[in-house]
């Protein structure tokens, strides 16, 4: 509590000061040597209470309470006066003051008296509350039946006497634009936005452009916030674009919290009144070219009618409901087959770029076209027996794109599902690969005896003998032929080791018709002639029976 006391005895001030600190030692006591002091400190400290002396030099306490009252200060007045002085007391009384004391001063009375006032200031806090609570309980009740008569006038539902009603209202008198506003958290956990204070500072913004009444269409859901502000105004000049995209601006750096702020604005109304619901439509749809983030947050909607160059953009008069640019999802699957997976991620997105028609085209249909690309996808994979990468292409195609609010956030996510296709590609073409040396090397061993040529083998693999060479080399560090020989050699070294043949026997069971070149071969290859070898290797037979 703050308490001034008045008094033009310097000893009667000094006591009364010291009196009402001892009994209220949290109380911010300040002192005035007569009542042109006293209304000075007041201007300056609003004190809650006064206790001033009636009888002062300059202004008397009649004249002071004058003044509190032309002033419309409503402290509370304490008189201080002596016996002699009780009907003037009284009379001060009548004339606002809140009370009397009687010198000499009693501290009972002024304890009494000190109680009384803190009492009185807490109910009358109290009640300033409840007053201002009703006030604001009135003024949201207000608020939102007139925001609901002008969201249902927004939707085409009025009753009769709603619209009635609004037709009463000025708001919508005149031409202007209906401008729809999304704001959307960057994550989930992100900072909040207040719905109001995001209503406010929309209004405030767009009250650049004429009389500005903004209307929340939702309350905060899955971090976003939508609204609409219609725009009282006349109609647009030439800046209009550029006083739009600099308001944007604005709003964007006053909102300053992560998240994404972004603006649909529709086409002029001559009348508010009758093309509003439809500007609004407009409005909301233009919002949509925003999951294109060429256009920097703020989309102008036109008419055939309107002139584009008062815009912020070209905008959109049509929007096709089928791709203008084919996808070849054949020749993409060849290139994540055969090429750098980064060079068909590019293939990919010029041809999703054509696709946007820069920004232009309906966002609905390019996230179509993207569900529709990794589906077929999906379906080229099939026969690899790869489950869980189609299965993921589905979930993908089915409702991860659908939640993708920008183009970027599409293209890295098709460029990651093709990245997954081509690492399933390469994975089945690596086992496909070994599949394919183990039974070529199976079929050298079962076919030892027979004329092994590249030619013969390739026909067989279904490859070209060129192709199936270097396919060879390059999966097993060994030529076809040395595949065949290191074959025919191991079997060389069996019927040796078992003794029952005889050499040009071996050489035609190891498919040599010529005796003396497989003799040549079998020397180059151990180091010792075939002859050599088997008496060599029945020693050490003989030695481990």
């Amino acid at each position: 509590m703050k308490i001034l006391v008045a008094d033009d005895e310097p000893r009667h001030l000094r006591g009364m000061v010291s009196l009402i600190r001892q009994l209220r030692p949290d109380a911010q006591v300040t002192a005035a040597k007569d009542g042109v002091a006293a209304l000075e400190q007041i201007g300056l400290d609003c004190p809650d209470a006064v206790l001033t002396d009636i009888r002062m030099p300059r202004m008397d306490g009649l004249a002071f309470l004058e003044k509190l009252q032309e002033e419309g200060i409503t402290t509370k007045v304490v008189m201080v006066s002596a016996y002699n002085l009780f009907e003037y007391a009284q009379t001060a009384i009548r004339h606002g003051a809140y009370d009397y004391l009687l010198k000499p001063i009693d501290i009972d009375h002024v304890k009494n008296l000190l109680d009384r006032i803190e009492q009185q200031l807490n109910a009358e806090s109290v009640q300033r509350r409840e007053t201002e609570d009703m006030k604001n309980q009135l003024t949201l009740a207000s608020s939102a039946y007139r925001s609901r008569l002008f969201l249902s006038w927004l939707n085409e539902s009025l009753t009769p006497s709603e619209q009635a009603e609004l037709d009463k209202a000025d708001g919508l008198q005149g031409g202007g634009l209906a401008i729809y506003s999304e704001w959307r958290s960057g994550s989930a956990d992100g900072e909040k936005l207040s719905g109001l204070a995001w209503l406010r500072c929309l209004e405030n913004g767009w009250s650049k452009l004429g009389k500005a009444m903004t209307l929340l269409l939702n309350g905060p859901q899955d971090g976003s916030l939508h609204a609409v502000t219609i725009v009282r105004m006349p109609p647009p000049a030439a800046d209009l674009a550029q006083r739009i995209r600099s308001i944007a601006l604005s709003l964007a750096a006053e909102l300053s919290v992560s998240g994404r702020l972004t603006h649909g604005i529709g086409p002029y109304c001559d009348s508010l009144a009758i093309e509003g619901p439809q500007a609004y439509r407009a409005a909301r749809q233009a919002n949509e070219q925003n999951f294109f983030e060429c256009w920097g947050g703020v989309f102008l909607e036109v008419d055939d009618d309107v002139d584009v160059n008062v815009g912020v953009n070209d905008g959109v008069k049509s929007r096709s409901s089928r791709p203008s640019v084919p996808i070849d999802s054949e020749r993409l699957f060849e290139a994540l087959l055969h090429s750098d997976v980064e060079i068909a991620i590019d293939q990919c997105r010029a041809v999703f770029d054509q696709l946007s028609d820069t920004g232009r085209a309906a966002p609905a249909l390019v996230k179509e076209q993207a569900s529709l690309l990794l589906m077929k996808m999906k379906s080229r994979i099939r026969d690899l027996g790869e489950r869980q990468v189609g299965s993921r292409l589905t979930q993908t195609a089915a409702s991860l794109i659908q939640t993708c609010e920008t183009y970027t956030q599409l293209m890295a996510l098709l460029a990651a599902s093709l990245r997954e296709v081509h690492n399933a590609l390469m994975q089945a073409q690596q086992d496909k690969n070994e599949i394919i040396v183990a039974n070529c090397l199976r079929w050298i061993q079962e076919n030892t005896k027979e004329d092994l040529t590249l030619e013969r083998a390739a026909a067989h693999f279904f490859f070209n003998p060129s192709y199936f060479s270097t396919f060879i080399k390059n999966k097993t560090g060994r030529t076809f032929s040395e595949h065949v020989t290191a074959v025919r050699m191991r079997r060389a070294e069996e019927l040796l080791a078992e003794n029952k043949l005889r050499i040009y026997e071996i050489s035609a069971e190891c498919g040599y018709q010529d005796t003396k070149y497989f003799c040549r071969v079998f020397k180059k290859h151990h180091g010792v002639s075939p002859e050599a070898y088997k008496h060599t290797s029945l020693p050490e037979r003989k030695c481990g029976e």
